[in-house]
């Protein structure tokens, strides 16, 4: 009910002008502005009269998703004073913004060209307007058969909007757009798109993916779209959201986002001048945003687009005018789940997907809607690190990870909208299938743009790794499902795989790199041990050296915050193990881990098998960006019942989400009935919020039975264990199948009654 409350009137007032900027407002001086004196701080947003209460007290909401539960806010002192007199729980983030600013405007203003952080290049930091335009042309003149300069419009103080195309295709290819900045403080989203032409620049021609995309359809990358804005965050205030216009209130700046024609107007956009999400006096009157519209309306086959801001971890489909979901959610849905999917295969790092208005916040006027509503171009948005750990001020070690998981979104949408078609696992390809009886091959196929031919789902797959491909066409089934019958198979054999689907638009193909393959194995699965927490089985906690004084590992039912998962992962039940237990409604450092370590060790689990395997999924949130390496979670294995412990994995990269991982136990220690698990959640660095969260802890074997008549092991009985048998006849040893000391006509029976 609250969140329903929230997203229909509170958040609209908010975004509609209930409250007064928090940025300085004026052209009066060109001093830096930074904010000296005023806080952020995370508060918890437990009901509708908190968030009334937080959007009349702050002039700037930092974290985009208003709902219940913690969101950031700048504030000066007297709001701090006044949101404690009236109950809102929250914490400091950060104490005073003017040092924070102050220094990080003095890094910035003595870094050399090569600052930052080691070894990055041209991504070792930030770049003004002036070295972005420099690496614009730098790409050009290295790569002219590859880099076409372009400028889409003019800013209001006359600065150029400049991108550029990188193609191979021939005159009439599809293409896509990637453009970032219509926020002038969303830095993090400019270094996104730069590096996304670099990495297509620089591996054209090496990278079978890419160069397969350059040459079916071009790629326009336009960083700055606020180049004013732009460079007012770099020179005067480093939390300047908008345009450069002279409202002639005393007032400045429209918000480019909410000026867009498609639905300009409505909720989410303000009519007030000095409210940060000013919709402007009309439809596209401002410069920068009249220059895309010409872009849209100049590009006939523009076939995708993504405009990249910050900050969050989301991405996010049409539509942000309303509730409603548009005729295509089904194909936005997949695509932005395989985008989604894309970022945390490369880096681990969570991300949100789905409609922007029912996700996060009613906004008309914003760019996806008009690519989508007034062109029929599949658009998302993309809101890129982080949480609010560090909000627009990233860090400049952030910049790489956060561009190459962005990247990987780029291109999924790159290729899904060229081609047609979305494609993909909702629980990954399998990697084994039961060799007696597989299960079916099972896809969601959606179209994203055109429609999908009738048979055009089709499965290509061969036994071993080579010969040729045979071709099935898929069968439909229920929500966007195709599903390819397996026959069974022998016991060890494997099947190379993919998936093709026509559209009216294009061919799509999964895996997308050209010529690759899924390979998935023909064997036998056996659970030996299954734990899902509903009951306790002799797990302990508690070890020699723990000391942490809060988070200690508990088996509850979780209550989730923004570094700690509300559910189980959902496999049985609704119990887990994890890292301290908050009040409902908790600030995100209610219970983390404070003060040290604390341990959780499993019973003796029985992986005596050869081949066993141990698996468990498990959660791990770490806001200190700076320095996660120092609060990492060690996960260990021992053989001889914790007498002593290896390492299987050092978990550090801030998932913030449930992972499946799968170890054999013979690569750490001797296979024995007396394995134990060990989880280590720290906290060592100052100031970073540590969860971490354990559940469906299995122990596995993956191996082919073994059939005696079976002499050379290979998973069938066959002439080879024939020859077995004729090499060795009349003597003992191998082909001996009924132990009486000679090999003969018994044993000779027996493998051809067990032939194949």
């Amino acid at each position: 009910m609250l969140a329903r409350v929230l997203r229909s009137g509170l958040i609209a007032l908010f975004l509609t002008g209930s409250c007064a900027a928090a940025v300085r407002a004026d052209n009066a001086s060109d001093a830096p502005e930074f904010h000296d004196g005023k806080s952020v701080v995370r508060a918890t947003i437990r009901s509708a009269r908190d968030l009334r209460t937080l959007l009349a007290l702050s002039g700037d909401a930092l974290t985009h998703r208003l709902d219940y539960g913690p969101a950031d806010f700048i504030v000066d002192a007297r709001a701090r004073a006044a949101l404690k007199a009236a109950g809102v729980p929250f914490e400091v983030v950060v104490e005073d913004l003017g040092p924070v600013l102050r220094a990080e405007f003095a890094e910035r203003a003595d870094r050399t060209a090569d600052g930052g952080v080691a070894g990055g290049g041209f991504f070792a930091d930030f770049r003004t307007l002036d070295e972005i335009h420099a690496q614009l042309d730098a790409w050009v003149a290295a790569r002219p058969d590859l880099v076409t300069p372009f400028t889409i419009g003019t800013s209001l103080e006359g600065r150029p909007i400049r991108g550029v195309r990188i193609t191979r295709a021939a005159a009439g290819a599809p293409g896509v757009l990637f453009n970032a900045t219509q926020h002038a403080r969303e830095w993090g989203a400019t270094t996104a798109t730069l590096y996304i032409a670099d990495q297509l620049v620089a591996l054209e021609g090496t990278d079978p993916r890419i160069t397969a995309l350059l040459g079916r359809a071009w790629v326009d990358v336009v960083p700055v779209c606020n180049p004013d804005g732009y460079v007012y965050s770099w020179t005067t205030n480093r939390l300047w959201r908008k345009n450069r216009r002279n409202n002639g209130d005393g007032t400045f700046g429209v918000d480019l986002n909410r000026n867009w024609a498609f639905q300009w107007g409505g909720g989410g956009a303000s009519t007030i001048p000095n409210d940060e999400t000013y919709r402007g006096p009309s439809a596209f009157s401002e410069p920068e945003s009249a220059a895309l519209r010409d872009y849209f309306i100049a590009q006939s086959s523009l076939a995708g687009h993504i405009d990249f801001h910050a900050y969050s971890q989301l991405v996010l489909s049409p539509w942000g005018y309303t509730t409603a979901a548009p005729a295509a959610n089904a194909a936005f849905l997949a695509l932005g789940g395989e985008m989604k999917d894309a970022i945390r295969r490369t880096t681990g790092f969570d991300y949100t997907a789905g409609p922007i208005a029912s996700t996060l916040y009613v906004a008309s006027g914003s760019s996806v809607d008009h690519a989508y509503g007034q062109h029929g171009v599949p658009s998302f948005t993309i809101e890129v690190r982080d949480r609010g750990a560090y909000g627009f001020v990233m860090p400049a070690s952030e910049i790489l990870p956060n561009a190459r998981e962005n990247l990987a979104a780029a291109l999924e949408l790159a290729d899904a909208t060229v081609d047609g078609a979305v494609i993909r696992f909702n629980a990954g390809a399998p990697a084994t299938v039961d060799y007696a009886a597989p299960a079916p091959i099972v896809a969601e196929v959606r179209a994203i743009r055109g429609t999908l031919a009738p048979d055009g789902v089709r499965f290509h797959s061969r036994v071993g790794g080579t010969g040729a491909f045979s071709e099935t066409i898929m069968t439909a089934g229920a929500n966007g499902g195709f599903q390819a019958a397996l026959a069974p198979l022998a016991c060890g054999a494997t099947i190379e795989w993919y998936i093709e689907a026509e559209t009216s638009v294009g061919f799509g193909r999964l895996p997308r790199t050209p010529g690759a393959v899924f390979t998935t194995l023909a064997t036998s699965t056996d659970t030996l041990f299954e734990d899902t927490f509903e009951s306790n089985l002799g797990w302990t906690t508690g070890a020699v050296g723990d000391n942490a004084t809060s988070g200690l590992w508990t088996r509850v039912d979780p209550v989730g915050t923004a570094a700690q998962p509300e559910n189980d992962s959902a496999d049985a039940g609704a119990l887990c193990w994890v890292t301290g237990q908050g009040p409902v409604g908790g600030a995100v450092g209610t219970a983390d881990v404070d003060g040290g370590t604390t341990t959780l060790v499993s019973p003796a689990l029985d992986a005596s098998h050869p081949e066993s395997v141990v698996a468990y999924r498990r959660w791990y949130s770490n806001n200190a960006g700076s320095a996660p390496n120092a609060d990492s979670m060690p996960v260990q294995i021992s053989g001889d019942g914790g007498a002593s412990w290896v390492t299987l994995e050092e978990v550090a990269e801030n998932a913030n989400a449930w992972v499946d991982r799968s170890f054999r136990v013979a690569d750490f220690v001797t296979p024995s009935a007396n394995v134990r698990l060990r989880f280590q959640a720290r906290d060592l660095a100052a100031g970073s919020v540590v969860e971490a969260g354990v559940d469906f802890v299995r122990v596995l074997v993956t191996a082919c039975p073994t059939r005696p008549e079976d002499l050379d092991g290979n998973g069938e009985v066959n002439a080879a264990d024939l020859a077995v048998i004729l090499n060795n006849w009349g003597g003992s040893g191998a082909g001996d199948l009924d132990g009486d000391g000679t090999v003969g006509a018994a044993d000779l029976s027996a493998v051809l009654n067990a032939w194949g």
